[in-house]
């Protein structure tokens, strides 16, 4: 794990593990509309809701860009 991911706190960490986990081979537009839908069904995991509620936007926009970084 490099210095940027060191520095997440668990929620931004387990909400970026999440997000990976979605994202298909070098598609991330296709992994963030995955997680919006699975969002509106419900069907994301609680600790995903408690993590996206604990976040701030700065938090947030971290996640994402790390989750963007590779490409």
């Amino acid at each position: 794990m490099d210095k940027k991911r060191d520095a997440m706190n668990g929620n931004q960490r387990m909400l970026l593990h999440y997000l990976e986990s979605l994202v298909p081979e070098g598609d991330v537009l296709m992994g963030l509309a995955e997680f919006q839908s699975k969002l509106s069904d419900h069907s994301v995991p609680k600790e995903v809701y408690i993590a996206l509620g604990m976040l701030s936007n700065a938090e947030f926009n971290n996640v994402l860009h790390e989750l963007t970084r590779p490409f």
